[in-house]
């Protein structure tokens, strides 16, 4: 029982986070721990011309309602049938920039709807307007709409194939999505052109891991540790690579740092005893077991390999006391 941690749900840069983060949770190989890869709308009004009243005719004072009557000639009856005309459709007067304009407001005010109505009227009306479709991506995200979303980021890869953001930010949406391929082309190009960025890389090592491409997963698990020395969960997952591909001395100086940061870290223990196992070096293994125990007695996993390694020892009583106890915890559940 490796465990490797899974991906982290990257958050969404600073154009982004301007009006909306993402954050956490993502896929990679299944066993992958995972931590951490816009209003009501005011309706937009048209413009309506109000005809021109002409004013009724001055009339001298102290002229009567008669004389009134008789200065303004009656007007024959036109006996003419009249064809109603039809209502011309009234054209917006909006640029695209001004839609877009509108959209902000609507996005800052939380009127979401009208916000991605603004903004996909002003992409309709200039289909190159790079903002508009960025804020037009967030609005959807922030509403859930994510197909949406995501067409709409694609659509700004078109438009510039080198926005950096863009690939983080899709990047994490198909991470979260369970779309590794697509995920990993997106950080690929990410980490091409722009500054390390350490969740980046250790995504990249998941997503290489899932693909079982070691050498490649190791490199960016070793990249992160490298821009993040820190970074906990990056050193858990190198360690596990180490495991899969036999370099257990490896596996088991990075496991020992992993606990030196953070000793409750029972994966790493476990993992740690299963390095020493697989090294021949049987008592450290037992030594690792018997204090993941001590903190957690209920490990079930930890059970079994101490038992595996007492056997192993030639301790068979011992070895046959822990195997039921792997059984014991094993039904239980």
């Amino acid at each position: 029982m490796k465990n490797p941690y899974k991906a982290d749900i990257l958050r969404s840069l600073t154009w982004f986070c301007s009006g909306v983060l993402i954050l956490s949770l993502t896929m990679c190989s299944g066993c992958r721990k995972e931590e951490e890869v816009a209003e009501q709308p005011e309706v937009l009004s048209e413009t309506v011309l109000t005809p021109v009243e002409t004013p009724p005719a001055e009339v001298e004072v102290g002229t009567s309602s008669a004389e009134i009557q008789q200065a303004i000639p009656p007007q024959a009856a036109d006996t003419t049938l009249t064809t109603p005309q039809p209502t011309q459709p009234m054209v917006e007067s909006f640029t695209a920039e001004e839609l877009y304009r509108k959209g902000l407001e609507y996005f800052d005010q939380g009127r979401l709807e009208e916000a991605v109505e603004a903004f996909n009227k002003a992409t309709d009306k200039d289909d190159s307007m790079i903002d508009a479709y960025k804020k037009k991506a967030a609005t959807y995200q922030k509403l859930g709409l994510t197909n949406e979303a995501m067409a709409a980021y694609k659509k700004l890869i078109e438009l510039d194939p080198n926005d950096s953001e863009t690939f983080f930010t899709l990047g994490t949406m198909y991470l979260k999505r369970g779309m590794s391929p697509e995920a990993l082309l997106m950080f690929e190009k990410y980490a091409a052109g722009n500054p390390p960025n350490a969740v980046v890389y250790y995504n990249l090592g998941c997503l290489y891991g899932e693909k079982k491409l070691y050498n490649k997963s190791i490199a960016a698990y070793q990249q992160a540790l490298k821009i993040d020395p820190r970074y906990e969960n990056a050193y858990y997952n190198l360690g596990v690579a180490y495991l899969d591909t036999g370099r257990y001395d490896e596996a088991i100086e990075v496991f020992q740092k992993a606990l030196t940061r953070n000793p409750g870290n029972h994966e790493a223990r476990y993992n740690l005893a299963v390095a020493y196992a697989k090294k021949g070096l049987y008592q450290d293994a037992v030594a690792a077991c018997e204090k993941l125990l001590e903190s957690d007695p209920g490990n079930a996993h930890a059970h079994f390999l101490l038992g595996d390694t007492y056997n192993k020892l030639g301790k068979t009583k011992e070895a046959k006391a822990e195997y039921d106890l792997y059984k014991k915890l094993l039904f239980a559940k």
